[in-house]
């Protein structure tokens, strides 16, 4: 198995499993109710023991791992008249590979509350990563692994 993969797995990432890729439409992502749908979070796409793409959601990990299920339509993903160069490039690289599909892993931080009682102010949340910061850092680790880890779809 591939170090990342087998890493992330014991880190705590939940495996979502393999989303099918349908021309024109794209990852049909199942298992997203085990996502908390509000919470930001990091993931990573493979297929092959190979990592093909680690992304990010500051905002709904749910909602960015559901756009998924779209990003290959043609007002997206055309090569001349759409208009997303991710979505281009991910079609591409979905093309290129030969890929049914990615398996997807999913990582959210762990959310608290904190009280600053001297300012007054109760239950600030307060996450325990940054999904940003921590998706730069793992796409740095995966290059460094590149002959298992091609990051051809976006990352």
């Amino acid at each position: 198995m591939n170090a990342l993969i087998k890493a992330a797995l014991d880190t705590g990432f939940i495996d979502l499993g393999f989303a099918e890729w349908l021309p024109m439409k794209g990852l049909q992502i199942k298992n997203l109710e085990k996502l908390d749908q509000s919470a930001s979070g990091v993931y990573i796409m493979h297929f092959d023991n190979k990592i093909q793409k680690i992304g990010k959601s500051s905002a709904s990990l749910y909602r960015r791992l559901k756009g998924y299920a779209r990003f290959d339509s043609d007002s997206l993903a055309h090569p001349v008249t759409g208009s997303d160069k991710t979505s281009q490039r991910q079609r591409k690289a979905i093309a290129e590979a030969g890929l049914s599909g990615l398996y997807v892993l999913a990582l959210q931080p762990n959310r608290t509350l904190l009280d600053f009682n001297m300012l007054q102010i109760k239950e600030v949340q307060v996450l325990s990563f940054d999904a940003h910061s921590f998706e730069q850092k793992l796409i740095r680790r995966a290059r460094a692994d590149v002959s298992n880890n091609p990051l051809k779809f976006g990352s």
